[in-house]
């Protein structure tokens, strides 16, 4: 039983990367036949994206300076809300772009239904992070702030993993290329910012 499971379940996979890679004829994503010249020239553009999208986090915390001298332990909790965010969103995209390779979807159920995971996704990885910053600097604005943003961004994340492919797929682009980038582009200054300026209303 659990062979024939197993046989179905592979069999299921392969159909979906077949169906994935039928929207993508122009481009060779094997990257075990293409040249090192190709494959830089394919991924210079995205990482150049990626270099303007950290210069852009860096001038957004340069902007709250004087927040952060005045409450320094702001600064600990912001890789953990820009990871949260970047891993909710990025299998989101992941779950949505196979949709959109099998089947039509429908965007406004499907968004419904992601918003609430995202929420509640948000909700199950801010409450701990807020108990932890909570007993670990005894200050409740702080635990209050961390909670509130990440519940936030959880939301936003979601959104982006539908939007951003969505809006390729209906440019007639393949979503499989250069959303994910995007998303985690937007997604990390999106959830920083979100952070910040939760952070100012709730503790100053």
């Amino acid at each position: 039983m659990n062979t024939e499971v197993n046989t179905q379940w592979e069999e299921k996979n392969k159909n979906i990367t077949r169906a994935t890679l039928s929207q993508r004829p122009e481009v060779n994503l094997e990257i075990t036949k293409t040249k090192a010249l190709q494959e830089i020239k394919r991924r210079t553009p995205w990482i150049f994206l990626s270099v303007l999208a950290g210069i852009a986090m860096i001038w957004i915390s340069q902007s709250y300076e004087q927040m952060f001298l005045k409450k320094m332990e702001l600064v600990f909790f912001i890789p953990m809300i820009v990871y949260i965010s970047d891993s909710i969103g990025t299998e989101t995209l992941a779950l949505f772009i196979r949709e959109l390779a099998l089947k039509r979807v429908s965007i406004k159920k499907l968004a419904l239904k992601e918003i609430l995971v995202g929420l509640s996704l948000g909700i199950m990885s801010g409450i701990p992070m807020g108990l932890f910053s909570y007993f670990r600097f005894h200050d409740l604005k702080l635990s209050t702030a961390v909670s509130t943003a990440m519940i936030i961004n959880g939301v936003i994340a979601v959104f982006l993993g539908i939007a951003i492919p969505f809006i390729f797929f209906k440019l007639k682009k393949d979503p499989a290329l250069g959303t994910d980038e995007i998303t985690t582009i937007i997604s990390d200054n999106l959830s920083l910012l979100v952070y910040l300026i939760t952070s100012t209303i709730i503790i100053f």
